[in-house]
């Protein structure tokens, strides 16, 4: 009401937006000072003055009001249930291995909402995200194009997997200098990956993969057959390696980490299905200390 009076300047005006009396506005106006114990107003049947008092209060009267107002529109929004038909937009690694069991759980929760999943390159997930055909995208190597927003999904370490018989799987940790002159079978974003980044560029020469593939199910098949060696996040060939059908060898010092994120419009409509999903998607906060 305070807010409004500044705004009209007039007790008249002021009243009908409250649906009650100009002689009401005036009572509850003076409760307020009151209440505060300072004097907001000059007023007359004509003019409506703030005090240097009622200046100062203003803006964080302002605030309040904001704040109610903020408040109600979250309140209203959880009630309302997610429903509707999501399209998600995923790469093949991250499709396959991560997602699954978030998905899961992202169902049972909200079961009103059906989820449609599209598999595709990252340079397809991309591209669907650009053009509205996703709502959501999932990706490795997250590109900073113009309209889109990138968050964090998750980190993969970076291992050398390959065949049980390669010649460095009994190694306890690799260099990256040693694998230059054994084969390489790679994803065909391999020039984005960290590893590339950490190997000098008189070295680069010696790693120009024999076979490159969109897909890294493929690129597995192909170690599986001693093609060669890959450089693969750690998830996605934990199976493998379990069942000694590949073997995976970590890096000197720690090696190189690869990240995976969430893409989205930056002008996109967050509905609150959209909203759900994003927040089951978002990695943990570290728990306080």
């Amino acid at each position: 009401m305070f807010c409004d009076l500044v705004e009209t300047k007039s007790f008249t005006r002021t009243a009908p937006r409250h649906g009650v009396t100009q002689s009401a506005i005036s009572q509850k106006l003076s409760i307020l000072e009151r209440e505060v114990g300072w004097r907001l107003a000059h007023r007359n049947s004509r003019h409506f003055q703030l005090t240097s008092d009622g200046k100062n209060c203003h803006p964080h009267f302002l605030e309040i009001t904001r704040l109610a107002d903020e408040l109600d529109r979250q309140l209203a929004q959880a009630k309302v249930i997610p429903s509707g038909i999501l399209e998600l937009a995923v790469c093949y690694s991250i499709g396959l291995h991560h997602l699954p069991p978030l998905l899961t759980k992202f169902l049972k929760a909200v079961p009103k909402v059906a989820v449609h999943v599209h598999y595709g390159s990252i340079d397809r997930v991309h591209q669907d995200v650009l053009d509205n055909v996703a709502d959501l995208g999932l990706a490795c190597y997250p590109q900073r194009l113009h309209g889109l927003v990138i968050e964090p999904f998750r980190r993969e370490r970076l291992l050398l997997v390959c065949h049980p018989q390669h010649p460095l799987a009994v190694r306890p940790a690799v260099a990256i200098r040693e694998l230059a002159g054994h084969p390489l079978v790679a994803l065909n974003e391999l020039h984005r990956s960290p590893f590339m980044h950490g190997v000098p560029k008189n070295q680069r020469q010696h790693f120009q993969p024999v076979y490159k593939f969109d897909q890294v199910e493929l690129v597995k098949r192909a170690v599986e057959m001693d093609a060669g060696g890959a450089i693969l996040p750690e998830t996605v060939v934990r199976a493998e390696v379990g069942h000694k059908i590949l073997a995976a060898v970590p890096f000197e010092k720690g090696g190189h980490t690869e990240p995976l994120g969430i893409i989205y419009r930056r002008k996109k409509q967050f509905l609150p299905a959209l909203t759900r999903l994003l927040k089951f998607l978002r990695p943990p906060r570290p728990a306080a200390n």
